[in-house]
């Protein structure tokens, strides 16, 4: 305690003079005011676009890497391999990840259980998340994605029916709910920690049957239950009771190289050329229509994302400049009464800092709300560190280094000059 109050003390002269810089800067309201904007608005973009970003390895990994096969009539597992080898062997050292959604019905075709495998060990773990889009974790209405074994995802308004008894019975499972499937004395429980009202007609045209309810798990789930309850044999990437229900190739390449050299982008059209030379052999497997973001669009997001930080630094250069030039004569007077130099220093920094910190935090509070809320991307570490070092950091040391030396720069006569 004794050690803060120190602390407190040889910092209340400079929290003082930080305090007097604020009252001097918004001593002129409507500018103070007009600059704060100006920060906002350029801190909102670079989050925005930052966020938007990095969302392209995340949220928006199908539209910009990814070829996705889906089959036109039913395929089972142990089809799958006669008909992608070719595929892959021709297109393997252009991908970062190979993956297959496989599933299977229960319950009377009440319940479709699926999953993600990858194919021959090709993927990234960070992809898993963000392959199967009717699950990822922004198309959760409640809840989070699986982050375990025995955890899954459910529809929305999930509901089993069923005898027992004689007696018709029906239930209901929601977010924290238990799906349990009894083998013998041992239980499998599965619980909900996610809940999507995604569109699935996509899966249950691949299916070849409509299915009411899912629930999606990882793999080692999966197959406790295929093989458990089921009674299934492995492996069942080779299963004949196992459908596939969507294949997705993704293209090898980072958001750096997309800029650089272009890679991503022909990797993801050679691998389209590619389906297109094994047509015959890809049979049932057939090119998935989606919006991909294209190299223009790429573009723009970057260009945006470049314009929204030098502009937050241009703005911050001329605020510093119009502080300490509409305040010589104030810092004239201070150093005429006998303010020593870091004084000074700190006084015409605490004018600047005040105002570029109120609209950058502004700015960083109003960009994650609508990152979250509107666009729907998920709330990462690394924008915020961008928008810190970009829209804070930055600004703030040339802020200092020019209100430093130009306000020494100010000669005490200043002081007495006649306007």
């Amino acid at each position: 305690m004794q050690f803060l109050f120190k602390v407190l003390v040889l910092f209340m002269p400079t929290l003082r003079i930080l305090r007097i810089g604020y009252n001097l800067a918004f001593r002129a309201r409507t500018r103070a005011i007009i600059f704060i904007i100006l920060f906002i608005l350029a801190t909102v973009t670079t989050f925005l676009q930052s966020s938007r970003i990095y969302s392209f390895q995340t949220n928006d990994l199908l539209r910009l890497k990814s070829v996705i096969l889906e089959p036109s009539s039913p395929i089972t597992a142990d089809e799958l391999d006669s008909m992608v080898r070719g595929l892959f062997d021709d297109v393997r050292d252009k991908l970062s990840g190979f993956y297959v959604i496989y599933g299977f019905t229960m319950l009377d075709n009440q319940l479709l259980v699926l999953t993600v495998r990858d194919y021959r060990n090709i993927y990234n773990p960070s992809d898993y998340p963000w392959v199967v889009s009717e699950v990822k974790p922004t198309s959760l209405l409640a809840g989070r994605y699986i982050q375990g074994n025995y955890e899954g995802i459910v529809n929305l308004g999930f509901r089993l029916n069923f005898s027992a008894y004689g007696y018709p019975v029906s239930v209901r499972l929601s977010l924290g709910d238990s799906l349990v499937f009894t083998v013998g004395y041992r239980e499998i429980r599965v619980s909900i920690v996610g809940m999507s009202a995604s569109d699935m007609s996509a899966l249950e045209n691949a299916l070849g049957k409509s299915v009411s309810n899912y629930l999606f798990v990882d793999w080692r789930t999966f197959e406790d239950i295929a093989t458990n309850v089921l009674q299934l044999e492995t492996p069942l990437e080779t299963s004949p009771d196992v459908f596939v229900l969507r294949v997705i190739l993704v293209a090898k390449g980072s958001i750096i190289s997309a800029l650089t050299s272009g890679d991503l982008f022909r990797y993801r059209s050679d691998i389209k050329e590619a389906v297109s030379e094994n047509e015959a052999a890809l049979s049932s497997l057939q090119l998935a229509q989606i919006e991909e973001i294209n190299y223009g669009e790429f573009q723009s997001a970057l260009f945006t994302f470049i314009v929204s930080i030098l502009f937050q630094l241009i703005v911050a250069g001329i605020y510093s400049v119009l502080i300490v030039r509409l305040h010589r004569k104030d810092i004239a007077t201070l150093r005429a009464i006998g303010w020593d130099t870091k004084s000074i220093r700190i006084l015409s920094f605490g004018s600047f800092v005040s105002t570029l910190l109120i609209g950058s935090f502004i700015g960083l509070i109003l960009g994650s709300l609508y990152v979250l809320i509107i666009a729907r991307i998920p709330l990462e570490l690394i924008p915020f560190i961008i928008v810190i070092i970009s829209n804070m950091l930055i600004p703030l040391f040339v802020g200092f280094k020019y209100t430093s030396s130009a306000t020494l720069l100010i000669p005490p006569s200043e002081a007495f000059r006649k306007e």
